[in-house]
């Protein structure tokens, strides 16, 4: 039985609990900020878009697995025993070099080198 009123107790706690600090009500969205938000939004699916197509892009072209490379004493692939400083993901298909130095994917880097 006090099992019982203690859950009642907590249940009756939790509720005035609710009661005292939810809002009182729906909050209005002035037309100024419906306006700002959909831009924004407008925006943001932009940028999905051409972030997805780019994705899409890089995924089929790059047919070659990441080639070793070093910068000293000129860019190019090491010889044996060579260091390697960082790998590069290549493609030997020139249609999706071209589309990679379109340029819209320029503007893409350069939007989203913000």
């Amino acid at each position: 039985m006090t099992r019982a009123l203690i859950i009642v107790a907590i249940a009756i706690g939790a509720v005035s609990l609710y009661v005292t600090t939810a809002p009182a009500g729906q909050q209005a969205v002035t037309p100024k900020q419906f306006a700002a938000l959909t831009k924004r939004v407008t925006k943001l699916e932009k940028d999905n878009k051409l972030l997805l197509g780019f994705a899409g892009i890089v995924a089929t072209c790059l047919d070659q697995a990441a080639l070793p490379t070093t910068k000293a004493p000129a860019y190019h692939v090491p010889a044996t025993g060579e260091a390697t400083d960082f790998y590069v993901l290549g493609t030997t298909n020139l249609d999706c070099v071209n589309v990679l130095n379109a340029p819209a994917l320029k503007n893409l880097r350069a939007r989203l080198g913000r």
